[in-house]
């Protein structure tokens, strides 16, 4: 929608490669050798975004975030910056969404 109507808006994507609400709580009870479809690749949200027309940018070290948010927001367009991090197992209760 934002690509359609040409709304300028940054997305930053926290890419861990996990459906983290329900890895965390499974690792929690079961163990991370008993995860059920919860560990998944590092998707390039960024691509799927450029595809449509917007910008993307793929971020793997720290500093390159800021360069990538700057080119981001210069581009004019709809935007995913994709950030790598590393994947969290740990459970602090509650709910993940």
């Amino acid at each position: 929608t934002a690509i359609r109507f040409g709304f300028p808006i940054v997305g930053v994507v926290g890419n861990d490669a996990a459906w983290g609400q329900m890895m965390r709580p499974q690792a929690a009870y079961f163990g991370k050798e008993k995860l059920v479809a919860t560990e998944l690749a590092y998707t390039r949200y960024d691509k799927v975004v450029e595809a449509m027309g917007g910008h993307g940018e793929h971020v793997t070290e720290p500093e390159q975030i800021r360069p990538a948010l700057e080119r981001a927001f210069e581009s004019g367009k709809a935007a995913c910056v994709n950030v790598e991090i590393e994947r969290n197992y740990e459970f602090k209760g509650g709910i993940y969404v």
